[in-house]
């Protein structure tokens, strides 16, 4: 039994033993680079830990300071909430103006509530209004919603479902109007259901208290001592952001900021208080966060590591410039003692590369101290002399192949038509005074002279549409038919060069096969211009019987049926254009019964 992976280990080892330069380059490596990188190391991981507890415990502070300050800022609010909701006279009031009944007005205001609410709030700056809402109507406090539709202040009416609990919503962009101007500001609320004083029972009315979103981004910032490297934002119990450095992102779900796995880490986990790393758009993080004891909002905090082992990285970049000098000094020096050696197998592979890469005219230069590496190269050069002897001989044969392929197909155009017109020019000659005779001669003169042309494979656009006008004129007398015939060519390609004797193959298939139905206006239109692509497009159309699609198709694969010629001659032009300007190039059918049929002919730009 062969031991495994031993003996295919083994070359391997051969070679790195045998190399100088392997040999020079670990030698190197390991006397200039494993103290460095012994001492580097024990230094990073040192000065890493080290900012790491400092970094988390400041954090840790910070996150509580904030906490705490948001949790005491929230409860002054909720006591200014209570200062409102139990005055006397500010309960009677809304009573009295609620009563209003339903074809009132639904906005309503006083301006003795309006002064009464404005000397509660004016000892708080944070406060940006104050309004009350019930079934029936929205009641002005100290300014006025612009949008204060039904369905707008529906969520805040939830309220009512909550008892005497104080509600908190997230921060929403708000306008507020009054007779003089508007202001647009970010805000949050406080919302609370108003009871009445004397018995403790709901009077379907709740307050809502709008406090400016600002608040939080200045306690955030306060905390931190506006230290940038930390990013300290606010968020509710369903991941909606309620304060941002960015006011763009209010309202935004934090799985923007900290993605799908953050969102799970801070509202899934089910803790009050968390630490935890997180990979976020190729950014390693350090996320804290604490909720609030006042409600279900959520301060996060969240610092970069980056930012965290700032110096710790910057050491690690000295320690790996140094290492770099010391790499390529050691490369230098393995270059310099084995080039001698590696120089002759790096040309080899170069000429190698060139020879992949299709040119096989290169050689290597052999030497006169006939070592190893010239024996290689003669070897290589013979190798690549007869290569390029051999595709030589390939490409001649193959020319030689495709000419005969192309003579071949050439000489399968059925010589019938010219035996049959000749006929009828000897018959019309006896019959009438030789004048169509006459006529129908002179066209097959030009149809002759264009067909055998001087040899060529091609002939030029304009020659192409008056040999297939020849063939039209000569089947008019020999049938005796009428038919409408349209030809249009774009001046721009009637000197372009196209493969010979394409057209009238398809015409006279039109002909013998298109039109059985003696009522019929029978109409063959062919155009030829420049093509979406850059090249030529023919279109030879009819209004014939048309055919089925399937039949059509097999037309081109030598599969007609019954005998006929026409798939024969269809087939003949294809693979002729194909043979001529490329398998990219030669006819497409489209055929409906019924309707006809239109042979569309793709061919390249040749001048």
């Amino acid at each position: 039994m062969r031991p495994f992976g031993w003996a295919k280990l083994r070359p391997s080892m051969h070679i790195w033993k045998s190399s100088i330069r392997y040999r020079w380059m670990l030698l190197l490596f390991l006397f200039s680079l494993t103290p460095l990188i012994v001492m580097g190391t024990l230094s990073y991981s040192i000065s890493k830990s080290t900012i790491n507890e400092k970094v988390t415990e400041y954090s840790e502070q910070l996150l509580k300071q904030t906490a705490d300050n948001i949790d005491t800022r929230l409860g002054i609010y909720k006591d200014l909430m209570m200062q409102v909701v139990n005055n006397n006279e500010i309960v009677g009031m809304l009573r009295k103006m609620d009563r209003t009944g339903p074809a009132k007005p639904y906005d309503i205001d006083s301006l003795s509530l309006t002064t009464k609410l404005s000397t509660i709030v004016a000892i708080n700056q944070d406060i940006q209004s104050i309004s009350f809402l019930s079934e029936n109507h929205y009641i002005k406090g100290i300014y006025r919603w612009k949008d204060r539709t039904p369905s707008e202040v529906s969520g805040f009416l939830s309220t009512l479902e909550d008892g005497s609990n104080f509600r908190w919503f997230p921060t929403r962009f708000n306008t507020y109007v009054d007779s003089l101007n508007s202001q647009n500001v970010y805000v949050f609320s406080l919302a609370k259901q108003i009871y009445k004083t004397s018995d403790d029972s709901p009077v379907g009315i709740v307050a809502v208290l709008d406090i400016r979103g600002e608040v939080l981004k200045e306690l955030g910032s306060s905390a931190t001592n506006n230290n940038r490297d930390i990013q300290s934002f606010v968020i509710d119990g369903h991941g909606q952001i309620v304060s941002y450095s960015d006011d763009r992102m209010i309202g935004h779900n934090v799985s923007e900021v900290l993605g799908a796995k953050g969102y799970d880490q801070i509202l899934r986990s089910g803790q009050m208080e968390r630490r935890f790393p997180l990979d976020y758009k190729g950014k390693n993080l350090i996320v804290d966060y604490k909720a609030l004891q006042t409600n279900d909002w959520i301060v996060v905090n969240v610092i970069s590591e980056s930012v965290l082992y700032k110096d710790s990285n910057r050491l690690l970049q000295l320690i790996c410039i140094i290492a770099l000098i010391c790499i390529v000094f050691s490369i230098a020096t393995a270059i310099v003692l084995a080039n001698s050696i590696s120089h002759p197998i790096l040309k080899m592979i170069r000429l190698m590369r060139q020879v992949m890469s299709g040119d096989l005219a290169v050689r290597f230069k052999v030497k006169k101290r006939s070592d190893e590496f010239d024996i290689l190269g003669s070897n290589f050069n013979y190798m690549v002399a007869r290569i390029d002897e051999l595709l030589k001989t390939v490409y001649e044969e193959q020319n030689h192949k495709r000419t005969a392929e192309l003579k071949a197909l050439q000489a399968q155009i059925n010589p019938h038509f010219l035996y049959n017109t000749l006929d009828i020019i000897k018959w019309t000659a006896l019959i009438q005074k030789a004048n169509h005779a006459a006529e129908m001669v002179s066209l097959l003169s030009r149809l002759l002279r264009i067909s055998l042309g001087k040899g060529e494979e091609t002939v030029t656009v304009e020659e192409e549409i008056e040999h297939v006008q020849c063939y039209l004129g000569i089947q008019k007398f020999r049938f005796n038919f009428k038919m409408e015939t349209t030809i249009h060519v774009e001046e721009a390609v009637k000197q372009l060069r196209t493969p010979k004797l394409i057209l009238q193959p398809i015409v006279e298939n039109a002909i013998l096969h298109a039109f059985t139905d003696p009522g019929q206006e029978d109409r063959i239109q062919i155009t030829c211009a420049r093509g979406t692509d850059g090249g030529i497009r023919f279109e030879v159309s009819d209004n014939g019987k048309g055919m089925d699609p399937a039949y059509a198709q097999s037309l081109l694969k030598h599969q007609e049926s019954g005998g006929k010629a026409g798939g024969i001659g269809l087939a003949n032009v294809d693979e002729r254009i194909k043979l001529i300007s490329g398998k990219a190039y030669g006819i497409d059918i489209h055929s409906e019964p019924d309707i006809g049929t239109t042979i569309a002919i793709r061919l390249p730009y040749l001048e």
